[in-house]
């Protein structure tokens, strides 16, 4: 795949493409069967077939699975086959033992980009310390087709993005040229292992190293690359004409998500002074288009960094398309049990971290006409306060005092946990208002370790969120923290 659609559309950029045709082989007449299976794919969220320098090039590689509807995917009947792409995005079998046919009956597919041969236990290993070919370090994964018959012209594949990208949009004061600088990503974790089965992404703790951004050839925009994850320790290393300066990430960029493009203006200033200052500015982000995500301020003259002197600061909802956070809620630093030893409910809380008026309440108290909640707030020797929705209970949490009039779409995200792990994430209910939010296909990891999960395009309208969680599905209690609703207007 051609470098420039990482480089120049955010690493890993949008991927459209056209319905299969009839002449889809080009390899061999095995592609004319006609109940061999043909594939066409898009990239979510993108209408065209070409965007800003993002096509498919003739020989790109992706990996294909197929197993009966709803079966697990370790009963694949065909493991990552391999199909080859032509430069409208139509995929053929590698060769004839590569080519599927429908059996009876109905079919799912996973597929992933870009293939390898080294896929274990359904896994493929990830790892984006290597920038020098960004097309080799992409990863796009689709699990869209499914109950699929022999009746179906051609599969549509939709391909969604699972890594993330830092794009720096730099410009001087003070300096003559830009031309030779270098970037680099200091503290970042750079590999993780891939799971086809559910599509979630396990990032390795111990893989933090130096990332190379690419970098153009005036020294004006860099790119790189990464995996989600919380950066809040990840600095940027910059280096022009023997100087280096190295500095944290703005604060509103140092949480990486799947599929975001975090782009950040860079000042690089050489000032007679010697000053080197740092200035953020609030981040905008948004899925794989240009964004503001913060503004960095670096004084090359001088030896030490001062956060947050001079340069000007964007506040949220200045901007047209600006994500904005309408509410955020982590529980408060401390919790402490009532005087009858219990844990405080919903209703008893007192130490919520929001004070702008937010409501918490358990509907089902008033529905049931119960005297108490069975969602609490509490924490552990090992877990800041959070609200618990406890095992073998109906329990809930409404929060409202918030409105999402005037957005466009949200975005919630939250930190769930369970007392044990392989608990199913949607066994946890969301609503916006009264409608069903679709929560990410998953399971914990870890007994009571939090995971975190973004839900994007929410339509906007409702002014109250709950969390749900039944008797019947909720065996193991459920933990809930840090939850923040982003719009867009």
């Amino acid at each position: 795949m051609k470098q420039t659609k990482f480089i120049l559309a955010g690493a890993v950029a949008a991927l459209t493409l056209s319905s299969c045709s009839n002449n889809l082989d080009d390899n061999s007449s095995w592609g004319s069967d006609s109940q061999n299976v043909k594939f066409s794919s898009y990239i979510e969220g993108q209408k065209t077939v070409k965007a800003s320098g993002t096509t498919w090039t003739t020989g790109d590689k992706v990996g294909i699975f197929m197993k009966k509807a709803g079966a697990d995917l370790g009963a694949a009947t065909a493991a990552n086959k391999q199909f080859i792409a032509d430069d409208r995005g139509n995929l053929t079998a590698a060769a004839a033992d590569q080519a599927l046919v429908y059996p009876e009956g109905a079919v799912d597919f996973v597929a992933y980009y870009p293939y390898t041969a080294s896929v274990t236990e359904n896994k493929v290993a990830v790892d984006v310390k290597d920038q020098t070919k960004p097309a080799d370090i992409d990863l796009l994964y689709s699990n869209n087709a499914t109950n699929v018959t022999a009746s179906a012209n051609a599969v549509n594949l939709g391909f969604k993005h699972q890594l993330a990208t830092v794009r720096l949009n730099i410009k001087a004061q003070g300096i003559a040229s830009t031309a030779g600088l270098t970037a680099t990503l200091t503290g970042s974790k750079t590999a993780g292992s891939f799971n086809l089965a559910d599509g979630s992404l396990a990032v390795t703790d111990a893989s933090a190293a130096d990332i190379a951004f690419t970098v153009n050839a005036a020294g004006t925009q860099a790119e790189a690359i990464v995996l989600p994850q919380n950066a809040a320790n990840v600095k940027v290393k910059f280096t022009l004409n023997g100087k280096t300066v190295e500095q944290a990430l703005p604060a509103a960029s140092a949480t990486w998500a799947a599929g975001n493009r975090y782009a950040i203006d860079v000042t690089l200033k050489g000032e007679s002074t010697g000053e080197i200052y740092v200035n953020f500015g609030q981040a905008t982000i948004t899925d794989w288009t240009d964004v503001p995500g913060g503004n960095i301020n670096v004084d090359f003259n001088g030896g030490t960094v001062e956060p947050g002197t001079g340069g000007g600061t964007v506040y949220p909802g200045t901007n047209p398309g600006t994500e904005t956070v309408i509410f955020e809620e982590t529980f408060g630093t401390s919790v402490e049990k009532l005087s009858n030893g219990h844990w405080p409910s919903v209703y008893d809380m007192s130490k919520w971290s929001n004070t702008s008026g937010m409501t918490f309440k358990d509907p089902l108290v008033t529905a049931n006409g119960w005297s108490f909640s069975n969602c609490s707030v509490r924490q552990t020797s090992k877990l800041n306060p959070h609200a618990w929705f406890g095992a073998n209970k109906e329990s809930s949490m409404e929060i409202s005092g918030f409105t999402t009039a005037g957005y466009k779409t949200l975005t919630l995200s939250y930190k769930f946990a369970s007392q044990d792990p392989g608990a199913k994430q949607e066994d946890l209910v969301i609503k916006m208002g009264e409608t069903v939010v679709t929560v990410p296909a998953g399971t914990t990891a870890t007994a009571n370790t939090f995971q975190e999960a973004v839900i994007k395009n929410i339509p906007a309208g409702a002014n109250t969120l709950t969390f749900y969680s039944s008797a019947t599905a909720n065996k193991i209690g459920w933990r809930v923290d840090d939850v923040k609703l982003v719009g867009v207007k």
